[in-house]
């Protein structure tokens, strides 16, 4: 009878330390548990700023603002080859596409900046006159002299250099060089007239004709690099 009693009592014991232990077990894994969890907030809190940060600045990338490269020297001397632009994407809804403004083109050959000359319904012509015995060129707009100060006196002759056969021709002259020259082009609805400030050497709208309103992605007028052409262009 001692034995059988002292054997209940082992077994109670057993049961008891058992129980005790599995508390505790249980408890152990719900502090870990709980310091998992933290631990995973933790994590996650330390990289919200960051996470917030990528978001913005996908969101401004989309639709506000982004980097974009000059390739090629069709807008010297105002732009150089490799020069790294804002464009703003937002102008065209903001402010609009305004005479003179340097825009980016999305063409099927890649991207494009130009420098717009005529907007929609605008009477272009260009016309090559003699001053002291020196060509001069000048931007007639709706039958009015309108002055590109961006351009010296050799940019402004070299606009109608290359003459080329087709349907955007604005050259007309006085010249005795130019002779012969008599065009004028109306721009279209919802279209654009660009040229390059290097006009000798720039593929715009003589040769590509108008530039449609949904192809222009925005305007760009400041250089962020190279840091030494840092700033605002005309």
């Amino acid at each position: 009878m001692a034995k059988e009693k002292n054997t209940e009592k082992e077994k109670t014991l057993k049961k008891t330390k058992e129980k005790t232990l599995k508390k505790t077990n249980n408890k152990k894994e719900e502090l870990v548990n709980e310091e998992t969890k933290y631990a995973q907030k933790d994590f996650f809190m330390s990289y919200m700023p960051f996470i917030i940060i990528i978001f913005f600045v996908l969101i401004i990338r989309i639709f506000v603002a982004t980097p974009v490269r000059v390739n090629g020297s069709s807008m010297n001397p105002t732009l150089k080859n490799g020069d790294t632009m804002l464009l703003y994407k937002l102008t065209k809804k903001t402010k609009g596409i305004k005479r003179f403004d340097i825009v980016v083109i999305e063409t099927d050959s890649g991207r494009l900046i130009k420098r717009v000359i005529g907007l929609p319904g605008d009477k272009i012509k260009y016309v090559i006159e003699k001053e002291n015995d020196e060509e001069k060129g000048v931007l007639y707009i709706n039958d009015e002299k309108v002055e590109e100060s961006f351009l010296d006196d050799t940019a402004k002759v070299n606009t109608c250099r290359e003459l080329m056969e087709n349907d955007f021709r604005i050259c007309n002259t006085v010249s005795s060089i130019f002779e012969g020259l008599n065009y004028e082009i109306t721009v279209p609805e919802n279209s654009y007239y660009v040229m390059g400030d290097n006009r000798g050497n720039s593929k715009d709208s003589r040769m590509i004709g108008y530039i449609a309103d949904e192809d222009i992605l925005g305007t760009t007028e400041i250089i962020l690099f190279p840091f030494g052409r840092t700033g605002k262009v005309k």
